[in-house]
């Protein structure tokens, strides 16, 4: 029998999860009134809300702790025999949280009880994590545009906004956020536990760019930098969400929430007429005791229905061009262009605008179950569902576009107490986010697609006309991913030690259908040359190939997480995670791999050898109270994380050989693409000795607790990224190096390194990043009707891979696979999301008017005012000339023309002229 305990132990290890993403922690001493310490005495702890109760007894050096406790309030209670009972009342608990409580007893008989209020000191004296709190009174009461309760996380602290998505690209609506320095899509976005991110790995979001739910969320911790090994999956940001569940009291709500252009002044931007704008945002929620202190329910329902008025403005042929000589075969689709109702540009293009009404339509809906099996055993399960429809403009009213998302996410968590000491929690979750984009093709008459089989016309990209004429690229894609979860976890508290061992286990099934390309795209050089039917090119898909793909893979993940007293006033936290995927591979067997650049053909089989085997995560912290008396903490760590979930890289490898070739063709004939014509594939591999993107972070702050419950925070943060995503094409022409170092590249059209295929662009891993950061915090909690958030982040964040990597959003959607001359160094250079300065303050006031009144003066009382005000630097400039004027060739990633130039300043030149157009 005495081995039972370590069969257990071995079982906890090898499928157990993070505990705090759901639960928060009560830990203190009891003492006397000398101080000295109280082992044996008694501590209870009951939830108000639901009436859980939980009994532990002090250990030999006084000390107690309430691992994985349900957030909210609490009434504490300690006893001893010879003492007066104390109870604290009023202490809060929040997710992801290590309250310290402290119990002075007096000499007295036990029915002689003293009663105290007030929460738990608000400085942390436990952990040398940098992490911020979006209580549930923040997200309810603070102003949001759009009701996207995520947008709340850019309040915090070293968490900057990247450039905003106009509707860009299919994937990745959710909030944008580069936490601590990092790539946006290194962030996790979990609900009660569950990941929410998608098939790219971007944020939590729908196709209308919110996420609603905000009567339906409690509140969520933003765990910014070196956060316990109870965190995982990706080195970026975790947006810890924890849902609302029912009470012993029922209660509700009803609501809507209108914006209009009625009520909207004219933004700066904006012609002399508003554009025509109506938001509602209506729904309710409800939420009570099936039975008390033991079963409880919670429902919440949310609508949005948006319709904006937009002007796209772009350019098309003038009148004249349509008068001159025409070629026949061209002739049809010319007719097809609006005609001009604008200014007259010259060359035979004019000014073109149109109108368009943008629509939105989403639904949310959430469910709850929450049971209390006994006083050892809690129990509950959560369904969330949101569907949203948004339909967009392109260049051209013919080819309006409709993005689709429908997302479900559900959880079951019990947790079970097996001793005063040590708990278990055991959760299951399943996610699926599923993304799409329809195009449409309204023409006047039947054209002839540009690919056999096709049903509609592909893209005609002219010289001079900034719009592309013809459906979005990515026409009609899938991207649906299922994520199947398993975890278990166990915390035991003994001595000085809170010991917490776990991990995970999750299938993940992605499924694509990506037909980006395939309806084909001819490039013509300008006006004219459209007109005589002379394309440059022309790229498309093989009408044979197959557009989809099916991967599979597991990720495991194992973590040992040691919060050590070592003295009274210090805390050691000791971390170590593991965590492994297996390969992602298509079950129907259409993956392949370009092992060496100079193959002459792909490698069918996996995509590339598996980096992650070793991904040992150490992570240290620590926490120093020099006072002992809560009022003050000097904090700080150091952190290893790895970029585990990197599946965005797997959609570019669709349109790979021998499955799917992407073809150019060069001078094809219009509109019949000869594919047998073809003079090379175009491959977008992944380097087959790929490196697994990981990030050293740290960081140290001071905090103290001042006047009125305001704590400042004084520290600095800082992240060193290693073998991060970049793209390259590296079968470019090979150029001459030059006395004076220039490179000339031969002239165009000249072999390429490779002359199996045009463009090589490689997926690599030899990226870097370097982010430091001064942040300042001032925070008071709500209290006496008032609370009140300011905080301020110096940085300078630097990197060699933004905008080329997937979906920049810098780029609005796409990438450019910058090429490696003259030289790598050379795309060292500010971030994306590069902000130097960002200043955010919030704050609620609870109006003083009739406080106490009765009768109609109850009409005045409940008023608050609340804001939300930022301050932030711009974001970072790249210059670009507007051709391939090196004649190097390189192809950006997604497009079909050749890739522009970034240019050589000039002798006596600076960046601050080319931006100001000076001379």
């Amino acid at each position: 029998m005495r081995k039972l305990p370590a069969v257990a132990a071995v079982l906890a290890v090898l499928f157990a999860g993070a505990l705090a993403q759901t639960t928060s922690t009560i830990t203190g001493a009891v003492t006397d009134s000398s101080g000295a310490v109280l082992p044996g005495a008694k501590v209870t702890a009951r939830h108000l809300e639901t009436g859980f109760f939980r009994a532990t007894t002090t250990q030999q050096d006084g000390r107690f702790i309430f691992a994985a406790a349900p957030v909210g309030e609490y009434e504490l209670r300690a006893e001893s025999a010879g003492f007066r009972p104390l109870v604290r009342k009023g202490v809060r608990l929040a997710v992801g949280e290590t309250a310290a409580v402290a119990f002075e007893l007096q000499l007295g008989a036990l029915d002689q009880e003293i009663t105290v209020s007030g929460e738990a000191p608000p400085v942390n004296t436990y952990s040398g994590e940098l992490s911020y709190l979006v209580s549930e009174n923040a997200i309810r009461e603070l102003p949001l545009n759009g009701r996207n309760y995520t947008d709340l996380a850019l309040l915090q602290p070293g968490v900057v906004a990247y450039p905003h998505r106009d509707g860009g690209s299919v994937v990745a609506h959710g909030l944008g956020a580069s936490i601590n320095g990092q790539d946006p899509r290194s962030n996790v976005y979990l609900l009660d536990g569950t990941p929410q991110n998608d098939f790219t790995n971007g944020p939590a979001g729908s196709a209308a760019g919110t996420a609603l739910g905000v009567e339906s969320i409690r509140e969520f911790r933003v765990e910014v930098n070196n956060y316990s090994a109870e965190f995982g999956r990706n080195s970026g940001g975790q947006i810890n969400v924890l849902t609302k569940s029912g009470t012993n009291n029922l209660h509700g709500s009803l609501y809507e929430f209108l914006r209009n252009d009625n009520f909207d002044a004219r933004n700066f931007f904006d012609p002399v007429r508003k554009p025509e704008f109506r938001r509602n945002q209506f729904g309710g929620s409800l939420g009570g005791p099936l039975r008390a202190d033991r079963s409880f329910f919670f429902f919440g329902y949310e609508a949005l229905r948006e319709q904006l008025g937009r002007t796209v403005r772009t350019v098309v042929p003038d009148a004249a061009s349509r008068q001159g000589t025409v070629n026949p075969a061209v002739r049809p689709y010319l007719d097809e262009f609006p005609l001009p109702n604008g200014a007259n540009l010259g060359s035979g293009l004019a000014d073109y605008s149109f109108g368009f009404n943008q629509t939105i339509r989403q639904d949310f809906l959430q469910g709850r179950f929450d049971q209390n099996w006994s006083t050892r055993s809690q129990f509950f399960a959560r369904y969330t569902f949101d569907d949203a429809h948004q339909q967009l403009p392109t260049d051209f009213p013919q080819f309006p576009r409709a993005f689709i998302s429908r997302n479900q996410f559900v959880t079951a968590e019990n947790r079970y107490i097996l001793s005063p000491r040590t708990l278990n929690t055991s959760r299951v979750g399943f996610s699926r986010t599923r993304i799409a984009q329809n195009v449409q093709a309204n023409l006047s008459r039947a054209l002839q697609p540009f690919v056999p089989g096709k049903s509609m016309i592909g893209g005609i990209d002219i010289g001079g006309i900034p719009g592309r004429f013809g459906p979005q690229t990515s026409v009609d894609v899938r991207l649906t991913q299922n994520v199947y979860s398993f975890e278990e976890g166990l915390v035991h508290f003994r001595g000085r030690h809170d010991l917490r061992i776990g991990g995970l286990v999750e299938r993940y099934q992605d499924n694509m259908v990506n037909p980006t390309f395939s309806l084909g795209i001819f490039t013509f050089a300008n006006l004219q040359a459209f007109l005589d039917n002379r394309p440059l090119r022309f790229l498309g898909l093989s009408p044979t190939g197959a557009l989809d793909r099916y991967w599979r893979f597991i990720l495991f993940g194992f973590y040992l997480q040691d919060n050590v007293r070592v003295r009274p006033r210090l805390t050691l936290n000791l971390g170590l995670r593991y965590e492994t995927t297996t390969m992602p591979v298509d079950i129907y067997g259409r993956d392949s791999a370009l092992i060496n650049p100079s193959d002459r053909a792909p490698t069918v089989g996996q995509l590339y050898q598996n980096p992650t085997r070793k991904n040992f995560s150490p992570r240290f912290g620590f926490a120093w109270d020099p006072a002992g008396n809560g009022r003050t903490s000097v904090r700080g760590g150091y952190g290893w994380f790895f970029n585990t979930n990197n599946q965005q890289n797997l959609i570019v490898t669709v349109t790979n050989p021998p499955a799917t070739p992407r073809i150019i063709i060069a001078a094809p004939t219009f509109p019949n693409a000869p594919f047998e014509r073809g003079i090379g594939n175009s491959i977008r591999p992944v380097e087959w000795n790929i490196n697994n993107p990981n990030v050293h972070v740290w960081n140290f702050n001071v905090q103290q607790q001042t006047l009125g419950g305001v704590v400042a925070t004084l520290g600095y943060a800082g992240s060193r990224g290693i073998h991060l995503w970049r793209s390259t094409d590296v079968n470019i022409p090979q150029p001459q190096r030059l006395a004076d170092g220039t490179l000339l590249f031969p002239p165009a059209g000249s072999p390429r390194r490779n002359s199996a295929f045009s463009t090589v662009e490689l997926k690599k891993s030899d990226g870097n990043s370097w982010y430091n950061a001064a942040l300042f915090e001032l925070r008071k909690r709500w209290s006496g009707g008032f609370s009140f958030q300011s905080s301020y982040t110096f940085a300078r964040n630097i990197d060699t891979t933004q905008a080329s990597t997937f979906f920049s959003d810098a780029t609005n959607g796409t990438t450019n696979a910058f090429p490696e001359f003259p030289g790598f160094s050379y795309n060292k250079g500010l971030a994306d999301y590069h902000a130097k300065h960002n200043w955010v303050t919030n704050w609620i006031w609870e109006l003083p008017l009739a406080r106490n009144a009765r009768g109609a003066g109850v009409l005045l009382s409940g008023w608050q005012l609340a804001a939300i005000s930022q301050i932030r630097s711009g974001n970072p400039l790249t210059l670009f000339v507007s051709s391939n004027r090196s004649r190097s060739q390189w192809a950006p990633s997604i497009g079909p023309g050749l890739g522009v130039d970034r240019p050589s300043m000039a002798p006596g030149r600076s960046h601050q002229d080319a931006i100001t157009g000076s001379p």
